[in-house]
């Protein structure tokens, strides 16, 4: 089996998700009308709070964690095949990745409900999903980028996602304090730095295309057993 439509998943089905959420929200009055990557007139939790925008979003959110973590997973036995000597950063990879899933699930389930402690949650959960893709990202690039079985193009474009991740998250932080409209800033901010997160895994399921990985029974346990 190709999974490249798996990785590809990872990334339309968050797309949908978060985009649907907002024109629902936008329509219903919810949130008002804009470019949210530009103007950030809102943030994607307030856009899937309410009503209808929150049952669609938890009702793609939720599955979709499970989507991701068996995304990671797949990462997970390729990068064994390909850096058979490198056990213990592969398995660091798989740990961020299914520890960021299920922090998805817990912003998810939260995401609407009222209240400090469930407000607490959410913003825990949102944190640790954020920043554990980053770094399972982060891990990824590093260990693909002396490999010349992967192109030299798809290797350059992880390095320069996560590099601009990275900026992105640390520009952050001056925006709290120094920009005009911080909380447009921010919002801004978060919707860029979703979209770019998101953006890494079609550049996965093209790597898993140019080096010919197939999902096949004894690929897995062969991956397993290094």
């Amino acid at each position: 089996m190709n999974p490249a439509w798996i990785a590809w998943g990872a990334a339309l089905l968050p797309l949908l998700a978060v985009h649907t959420a907002y024109w629902l929200s936008a329509d219903a009055g919810y949130v008002p009308w804009c470019l949210p990557y530009l103007d950030g007139c809102t943030s994607i939790s307030r856009a899937a709070r309410h009503g209808l925008p929150n049952l669609l979003f938890k009702g793609l959110m939720l599955p979709y964690a499970a989507w991701l973590a068996a995304t990671w997973a797949l990462v997970f036995v390729w990068l064994r095949l390909l850096r058979p000597q490198a056990p213990r950063r592969t398995c660091t990879v798989l740990i961020l990745g299914i520890v960021a899933a299920i922090f998805l699930v817990l912003y998810a389930t939260f995401l609407g409900a009222e209240g400090p402690a469930y407000q607490w949650l959410r913003r825990y959960g949102i944190t640790v999903y954020f920043s554990f893709t980053v770094l399972a990202q982060m891990f990824v690039s590093a260990l693909l980028w002396p490999l010349a079985t992967v192109p030299r193009a798809l290797r350059r474009a992880m390095a320069c996602l996560c590099a601009l991740l990275l900026l992105l998250g640390l520009a952050s932080l001056p925006l709290q304090h120094y920009a005009h409209d911080a909380d447009a800033a921010i919002d801004a901010l978060e919707w860029t730095y979703a979209l770019l997160m998101i953006a890494f895994f079609p550049l996965v399921a093209l790597a898993w295309q140019r080096t010919g990985f197939r999902l096949r029974g004894e690929i897995v346990r062969k991956a397993a057993s290094r």
